[in-house]
């Protein structure tokens, strides 16, 4: 195996190998939490052949990648490579006023939205957080937004009212008519327009190029006028660019 690449999020571990003839093999999730890693670990990656490389992008914590890092070298012997934003890099120009304090993920998917899809493009990763980056058609960074995502919108609301409980699917009508589906689809036009006012107050010549990404991506296009396209697994496509890149 060239190199095991690993997207270590709020919730989840995401993970693909890449074999010597550059193909991209993605691996089942599993949760990213501290507490039984080193089990999933041992689940998922003791039948892998060595890598010869591990790629890390890892907004999780220290304890997790902590933990990962010891299996990996007690495992394999090998060091963990964990990818840090950058002011320049891979074609993208960081726009943040301070570049290393951009979360690492939405580096990474910045490298893979410059790489895969046309120019300017916005990418929204709709996960435990939502994010929003856009992209002009140099590749420069324009900055982003950051709001909770869906499932913690719910939680929010389950743990700080009374008469709000958990369920429901957003409604075939604008409106719901009952608490559930109210909810459900107060919570998703919220992200929804988040989005859509985002991308009407750009000035740019045509409409971006839309890309969502994360667990709820989904969820989110079915709510969303403006088309966009889908790509699960950004992160693991912008870490198997930079492996790729640095290997060569």
């Amino acid at each position: 195996m060239a190199s095991l690449l690993v997207d270590i999020g709020n919730s989840r571990l995401k993970w693909a190998a890449v074999s010597n003839a550059g193909e991209l093999r993605v691996g089942p999730a599993f949760p990213s939490s501290v507490a039984g890693l080193a089990d999933h670990l041992d689940r998922n990656w003791a039948g892998l052949e060595a890598p010869d490389a591990v790629y890390v992008s890892n907004v999780a914590g220290a304890g997790t990648a902590g933990q990962l890092s010891a299996w990996v070298a007690r495992r394999w012997r090998l060091p963990v490579h964990c990818v840090r934003s950058q002011a320049v890099g891979y074609g993208v120009i960081n726009g943040y006023l301070e570049p290393e304090r951009l979360g690492v993920d939405r580096w990474v998917g910045l490298v893979a939205l410059r790489r895969d899809y046309p120019l300017p493009a916005c990418l929204v990763d709709c996960g435990t957080a939502l994010t929003l980056d856009v992209l002009d058609a140099a590749g420069r960074h324009l900055g982003g937004l950051i709001a909770p995502g869906p499932a913690l919108m719910r939680r929010a609301l389950f743990q700080e009212t009374q008469g709000v409980r958990p369920g429901g699917e957003p409604a075939q009508d604008i409106l719901g008519r009952d608490t559930a589906s109210g909810v459900a689809g107060g919570i998703m036009a919220a992200c929804a327009g988040l989005v859509e006012k985002t991308l009407a107050g750009l000035a740019f010549d045509r409409l971006p190029t839309l890309v969502l990404t994360g667990g709820d991506a989904a969820a989110l296009a079915s709510a969303l006028s403006p088309p966009c396209r889908f790509a699960p697994d950004m992160v693991l496509r912008g870490l198997f660019i930079i492996a790729t890149t640095e290997s060569t």
